[in-house]
């Protein structure tokens, strides 16, 4: 229990220490949305503007920073001017705001199908109809609502958020608790233990929530580093980071096949010592790779980023290089299928640190004939004599020929 409250504490202090920033965005806008509609507009209590400024630069993850802003901004304009509209054909009252909330949300549909833009367009053309009217005029909490917009676009663009701090954080989280699950399966099959194994299994599924995270933070500071007058430089950084993830993300999914495979195979097949310790020594190598490539993403300066990465791509190389059974004292057909399971997953990672799919794929030791070397033959057929005495025919022996 005490360790569930202090991570919770700790997740919540985090999420507050990372929007710290955004939140001062916020209000600043709402400041000078307010003042502006106030003192340069003279409009009375511009309720509207402030409102517009606030959900525009709301806290918004997973979609473009640019469509959200247009996207609220547009909706908030709009919802206001339909019931300005509205309540001057139908008049101030409970069932013409229910009317001029249905209209707005059909409107809304017809025009957007985005959540955000039809619940802007619903709220305020509601709002518009239950509250007092405005005494500078019908349209005047529309253009409130337009000075709310401009000064969220504006605060963006003269005062951007560096937008890749919060992918290189998540980036390095993720590709650490990625390195984790590899020096968990070692673990796992070093001790030969079934139940770490199934831990391990656990871990590389929680990895899924951690990529989603980071994929969707790149999305949104890709359209933030669009508004962001620094915006060139970091774009291009993002943007290559978000081509990574994607290997990466293949990656993961392979790795969640390999934990299932492997803690199967633990649990019913005795595998013998070298396979074993080649094996744990394979995902060894594997976690450091993709903690160094977790380091190339996260740096902040280009130098060291390019350093980290090729590292990594160096030792990722090496594993390829002797990821074949018989290179690793693998004889069965349990820990063949291992082996063969990690070679998709480090061609995934080769292609992570910028390599082409091809170029990855022959960078992989090919497979040699000991691959079947402890399989039956499939053209000898066993057969018992009379007398009891075992023995084999070959197929040809006995087929006639046609």
């Amino acid at each position: 229990m005490k360790q569930r409250v202090r991570y919770e504490l700790r997740t919540r202090s985090a999420r507050v220490h990372k929007d710290f920033f955004q939140s001062l965005q916020i209000v600043v806008s709402v400041l000078v949305a307010y003042i502006v509609s106030e003192k340069v507009l003279g409009h009375h209590q511009p309720i509207f503007a402030a409102t517009a400024a606030i959900v525009s630069l709301g806290y918004v993850r997973g979609s473009t920073h640019a469509r959200r802003i247009l996207e609220v901004s547009a909706g908030v304009v709009l919802g206001i001017i339909i019931g300005d509209v509205l309540m001057l054909l139908l008049g101030r009252g409970m069932w013409q705001a229910a009317l001029v909330l249905f209209i707005s949300i059909q409107v809304a549909r017809f025009l957007d199908k985005g959540i955000i833009f039809t619940i802007q367009m619903g709220l305020q053309s509601t709002l518009v109809v239950l509250l007092p009217p405005s005494p500078d005029g019908i349209f005047s909490r529309s253009l409130d609502a337009i000075v709310g917009g401009l000064c969220a676009f504006l605060l963006m663009f003269i005062f951007p958020k560096d937008p890749r701090k919060e992918p290189r954080r998540n980036a390095q989280v993720l590709m650490n608790a990625f390195a984790d699950v590899f020096f968990s399966s070692a673990r796992a099959v070093k001790e030969y233990d079934h139940d770490k194994a199934w831990l391990a299994l656990s871990e590389s599924r929680r990895l899924q929530p951690l990529y989603n995270a980071c994929e969707g933070d790149v999305v949104t500071s890709i359209g933030m580093a669009k508004l962001s007058i620094i915006g060139k430089s970091p774009q291009a950084e993002l943007q290559q980071l978000s081509d990574r993830l994607s290997s990466i993300d293949l990656a993961i999914r392979n790795t969640r096949v390999l934990n299932r495979r492997m803690a199967s195979t633990i649990e019913h097949v005795q595998l013998s010592q070298t396979a074993v310790d080649s094996l744990s020594e394979v995902f060894v190598d594997i976690g450091n790779a993709i903690q160094k490539l977790g380091d190339g993403l996260s740096a902040k300066e280009r130098e060291i980023r390019k350093l980290m990465v090729k590292e990594a791509q160096n030792e990722l190389k090496e594993i390829a290089s002797v990821l074949e059974p018989h290179l690793l004292k693998v004889k069965t057909m349990e820990g063949e299928a291992l082996v063969l399971m990690t070679r998709p997953l480090v061609v995934d990672l080769l292609e992570a640190t910028g390599l082409g799919h091809e170029e990855s794929v022959d960078l992989l030791i090919p497979l040699g004939a000991s691959i079947t070397e402890h399989a039956p033959k499939t053209n000898v057929m066993p057969v018992v004599a009379a007398g009891g005495e075992h023995g084999s025919v070959s197929i040809e022996e006995v087929t006639e020929p046609r």
